[in-house]
């Protein structure tokens, strides 16, 4: 599903660039969930932007589902991200003034579809993150936990190949990151959605297919199984 090679990356001119990313290869098999570890700066967030298409990498080549998209421009990248990407985060991102349903169906007005076919669609994945009860309860009437099942609700309405989480149990407490965590390892069993998850938390990363970590930039370590 991903397939990293040489990646490098920095901030700044070229001169005086700030490196994050130092020739970075990565290969992660298609179906499985995988972590991202390492110390803060170890350039984890980077990648993960990367890999969502959110930057583009100085050098090297990024492929998803065998497509070359290093290279794609803003528009062409766009369109790649809404057929092929999810994305969850740990600041869950939702709009305060709009309704759960109308929250999780925010990425399908992207792709023109209309209002009845969109609330059908929230109101499915609510259900399947258990928030079936909370259709048109605001963000600030929600705890931390159901805020972000309706985040991945909306992570999961485009019917993504691949989800990104940033962290996605670090606003919460440890019963609702287990609960997070448990929804995220179903949703990658029952769906087949892979899944890349930055976390600090050794105990989530142990409990993946992988676990990639991250020291200065580079990947030290790789663990499966």
């Amino acid at each position: 599903m991903i397939q990293l090679t040489d990646i490098t990356h920095g901030y700044g001119p070229a001169r005086s660039r700030t490196q994050v990313l130092d020739r970075v290869s990565l290969v992660m098999p298609t179906s499985q969930m995988w972590a991202l570890t390492g110390a803060s700066g170890s350039g984890k967030s980077t990648l993960l932007n990367l890999v969502g298409l959110l930057d583009r990498p100085h050098s090297g080549e990024i492929k998803l589902a065998g497509q070359n998209v290093s290279g794609l421009s803003a528009h062409e990248a766009a369109k790649v991200r809404n057929r092929l990407i999810g994305f969850v985060f740990q600041s869950f991102h939702l709009m305060p003034r709009l309704s759960a349903w109308e929250n999780v169906a925010l990425p399908l007005v992207h792709r023109a579809v209309g209002r009845t076919a969109r609330r059908h669609a929230a109101m499915e994945q609510l259900e399947r993150v258990g928030l079936d009860d909370r259709l048109y309860h605001r963000p600030e009437e929600m705890s931390g936990g159901q805020r972000q099942r309706v985040a991945i609700a909306r992570a999961l309405v485009t019917q993504p190949r691949l989800i990104l989480a940033d962290e996605p149990t670090g606003n919460l407490d440890s019963e609702s990151g287990a609960m997070i965590m448990a929804l995220l390892s179903r949703i990658n069993r029952e769906m087949g959605v892979s899944i890349l998850m930055v976390t600090h938390d050794e105990a989530l990363a142990r409990s993946c297919d992988g676990q990639v970590v991250m020291q200065d930039g580079r990947i030290i370590q790789t663990v499966t199984g």
